[in-house]
This record gives C-alpha cells, structure tokens and sequence, in this order.
C-alpha cells in the first residue's frame, strides 16, 4: 500500500524525470541539422555528406559558423545562395560585424575563391533576414550566419 511518507520522494523523482527530459530536449534542440533548420529555414540539403557547427561566445549577433563537406559544391553553394539571397562580394566588403568574430574565419574568408554576402539583412530583428557570408577554402564550404538574439 502506498504510504504517505514516500509522496515527497515520488515528488522529486517526477521533477528529475520532468528535469531529464528537458535536458534532452535541448541537447536536441542544439544539434547541427536542427540549428541549420531553424536558421536557414530548410532542412539541410541531400547532397550536404557532413556537416559541423561551431557557436561563438554570446555576442550581439549570436554568429553561428557552418563546416560543411558536400558531394556537389556548386550544387550546395547554388542552394546557400538562393536561399539567403546572397551576392557575390570582393573581400573588402565583408560585414564589419563578422570581421569582429573571429580572426582565423576573416583569414579563410580573405583567401577564398569567392564570398556570398545576404543582400538584405537586419541584425536586430533576424525574423526580417538574417546576415549569410558563404566561402569556402581548399576542402569546406563555410556558411556564417547571425542567430537569434
């Protein structure tokens, strides 16, 4: 029979379960293909073989920087660009903002073959667009975006 001095560690047992379960969810939440869903607004692309995400320390964009290793570049660069409506830019124009984040990134962006800068994109409310640069080096396509704020 159930005792009434057991109800307060029932209690805490169901709070942990409550408390495990919402620490999966955001595990969940924060893997690669859910982040790149949420913030480029498709699922990502079939011919994306591997993809990795680095975050940057909470800053006023909230950067985000995706490695991605692809059967197809140009298919994938295609796709990256027509779904942050992007231009072509000469390295001299890469956001001052972006150029703040990350030192070694602004190198690599500097030395690719092309940059992909968002045409629009409001910093402050990222709902309006978000800000793209896609680059790529000798092996990765990069895509650094501004997240959530």
């Amino acid at each position: 029979m159930f005792k009434l001095k057991n109800l307060p560690m029932l209690f805490l047992f169901v709070l942990l379960l409550i408390l495990i379960f919402f620490q999966a969810w955001t595990f969940y939440l924060g893997t690669t293909d859910v982040t790149f869903e949420r913030l480029m607004g498709s699922k990502p692309y079939s011919e994306i073989k591997e993809m990795s995400l680095r975050r940057y320390k909470e800053e006023a964009i909230s950067p985000h920087l995706f490695t991605i290793t692809s059967s197809d570049d140009n298919l994938t660069r295609k796709h990256l660009v027509d779904n942050c409506n992007a231009k072509a830019v000469e390295a001299s124009k890469i956001p001052p903002i972006a150029r703040k984040v990350d030192k070694e990134m602004v190198e690599v962006m500097e030395r690719s073959p092309y940059i992909y800068v968002s045409q629009f994109y409001d910093l402050a409310k990222p709902e309006l667009g978000r800000m793209c640069v896609i680059f790529r080096d000798n092996s990765h396509l990069y895509l650094f975006m501004n997240g959530n704020l």
